[in-house]
């Protein structure tokens, strides 16, 4: 019963975090998803468009980017934006599993040699766990979440004036302050190839 407020610099956090805090009627989002999924079946390779950004193929071998184009476009179909967003949601951490990079790293490493040619990630598969996943925990906090509660988020710098009065804050939780290549350098890379494919930037 807090209302909240939640402030960063980088885009896909600030996605990700306004589709997490909007409480989804879980029973609209099954039906949706359970249709994305049929719908999914019947989209042809000549029906898709693949992005458009710097090492495509670089990042992607040519199957996994023609099943998340497939799953991009059944995701843009559905008119219900706060679910949509949240597929989205689903769709970024697909797409970091579904790319040629070592998942254990937050700088963009690609995989190398042996493990890159035996590489070949079930992008579907990896969708549907990672979207349960998001159901199970968004339902959670449909059924907790105060109705009269809020939750703003914010792009900005936290250690800059963003509108908030003074002495209204009781709380403040922060992560480490960023600034040294190891974490900012990272934290921007971790985010890039998420961000061009749900459009954040190009």
């Amino acid at each position: 019963n807090r209302n909240a407020y939640g402030i960063d610099l980088n885009p896909l956090a600030i996605f990700i975090a306004r589709a997490k805090t909007t409480p989804i009627n879980p029973q609209k989002l099954m039906r949706e998803y359970f249709s994305l999924l049929g719908r999914l079946e019947k989209i042809k390779d000549s029906d898709i468009k693949k992005p458009d950004f710097k090492n495509l193929d670089f990042w992607f071998k040519e199957k996994a980017i023609i099943q998340l184009a497939k799953l991009k476009k059944a995701i843009r179909e559905i008119e219900n934006k706060t679910i949509q967003n949240f597929l989205m949601v689903a769709l970024s951490e697909t797409v970091r599993y579904a790319s040629n990079t070592k998942t254990g790293e937050f700088k963009l490493v690609r995989i190398k040699g042996e493990k890159l040619e035996k590489h070949n990630p079930d992008v579907f598969s990896i969708f549907r766990k990672k979207t349960e996943a998001n159901i199970t925990r968004v339902n959670e906090f449909y059924i907790e979440a105060k109705k009269d509660a809020w939750t703003k988020i914010i792009f900005g710098d936290s250690s800059k004036e963003n509108g908030l009065k003074e002495n209204s804050i009781d709380c403040i939780i922060t992560s480490p302050p960023y600034g040294d290549s190891r974490t900012t350098v990272a934290y921007g890379q971790f985010s890039r190839l998420s961000s061009q494919w749900i459009d954040i930037f190009d």
